[in-house]
């Protein structure tokens, strides 16, 4: 009996994937439980239409992060915060400063896409930025004290 899995099955499928399986596993197990229901040709043209309009989405916004990425391309930051003598900082710059920052700019990035190394000093630095996947920006982080 041909299924579509509505859930992973370990050793067997994952979700959303159409599978030739035993009649009693079939009517006994998987559909009693709900983990997957027989592949019609009404719902197997449902799954298709689903994973194409899910790959347009990813490819949609696989787009707009790489415009966003053109747009962040070696960009300046400029982030001011208390310093003392000698130019340390009474605390620190984070991933989570600069996410502010650049929301302040009109670039809403996550700070948990964004690695750097804590920023202890003035002068500059630099951010990667993973928008998503294989598409990074590099971005200049300037520290200067606040007046």
């Amino acid at each position: 009996m041909r299924v579509i899995f509505q859930a992973d099955v370990k050793g067997v499928a994952k979700a959303g994937e159409i599978k030739e399986v035993k009649d009693g596993y079939a009517r006994n197990f998987l559909i009693p439980k709900g983990l997957a229901v027989e592949a019609t040709s009404g719902r197997e043209r449902a799954l298709n239409d689903k994973k194409l309009h899910e790959k347009k989405k990813r490819d949609q916004e696989r787009q707009e992060m790489q415009q966003l990425a053109d747009r962040l391309k070696d960009q300046t930051v400029v982030i001011q915060a208390k310093a003392g003598e000698g130019g340390r900082l009474f605390g620190a710059v984070t991933n989570a400063d600069v996410a502010k920052a650049l929301g302040n700019l009109g670039h809403a990035v996550d700070r948990k896409k964004i690695s750097m190394e804590d920023i202890k000093h003035l002068g500059e630095s630099h951010a990667v930025l993973h928008l998503y996947a294989g598409i990074t920006a590099n971005v200049v982080v300037r520290v200067e004290a606040e007046s």
